[in-house]
């Protein structure tokens, strides 16, 4: 994953009835769904923790994904909220990933 600051890396199931999780990289759960042939669009919350465990925020993932064989490429915007849920920041995201395994 590439956004200001650095890139990542992080792992995704999409799973066939419409979940999608972020399993690697953040621990996230959310929905996906079709944009027609070659695309989708998927969208994951995953919540911020701070040293002992505690929920401090959230991150809002919503990205535009193009997928061609076994590799995608989304771009889209992350929304980082506090605990109070106040936005307190955007961030763009580019990912770029490969199926590992079937």
């Amino acid at each position: 994953m590439s956004r200001p600051g650095g890139d990542s890396a992080g792992s995704f199931h999409f799973t066939a009835c419409g979940h999608a999780l972020l399993t690697v990289g953040g621990i996230g759960a959310g929905s996906w769904s079709s944009l027609g042939p070659g695309g989708f669009l998927f969208r994951i919350t995953e919540p911020v923790l701070d040293g002992q465990g505690r929920c401090v925020g959230w991150v809002d993932i919503e990205q535009h994904a193009s997928q061609r064989g076994g590799s995608f490429t989304s771009r889209g915007t992350s929304r980082v909220y506090d605990a109070d849920g106040r936005l307190t920041r955007t961030v763009p995201v580019e990912i770029h990933a490969t199926r590992a395994g079937s």
